[in-house]
């Protein structure tokens, strides 16, 4: 599994974004994933009871919207100066089909932040 995700990391493309810059909003269309290096983002469901949420940790994001040809489901912003690593959808989906081990990998990774985000 650390071989798939070095593979799926080492492809991605590498952004900066300045502090309170939003990446994207709800509603939007899916058209990235974005895997977070380093920095903090607020997350902010506008009609759900927890509302906003504060991620911290690496963590791929925008996994199941990518997958299911969603728009996202929240609005995503940087609290400070933020590095990710991008991953187009299309390229995104390609990877998946790439890696026999892809899909599960990032089914896990898609669990991983449904329960970091909770």
């Amino acid at each position: 599994m650390r071989y798939i995700e070095n593979k799926i990391l080492a492809s991605g493309i590498e952004m900066r974004y300045l502090s309170e810059e939003y990446i994207f909003r709800k509603g939007q269309k899916a058209e990235f994933v974005f895997f977070l290096k380093e920095g903090s983002l607020l997350f902010d469901w506008p009609l759900d009871k927890t509302r906003s949420k504060v991620i911290n940790l690496p963590c791929f994001i925008g996994i199941e919207e990518a997958m299911d040809g969603k728009s996202y489901s929240c609005s995503m912003k940087t609290l400070v100066d933020c590095k990710f690593l991008v991953f187009e959808r299309k390229y995104f989906l390609m990877l998946m089909n790439e890696f026999e081990a892809a899909t599960p990998y990032f089914l896990q990774k898609k669990e991983d932040f449904n329960i970091l985000s909770s």
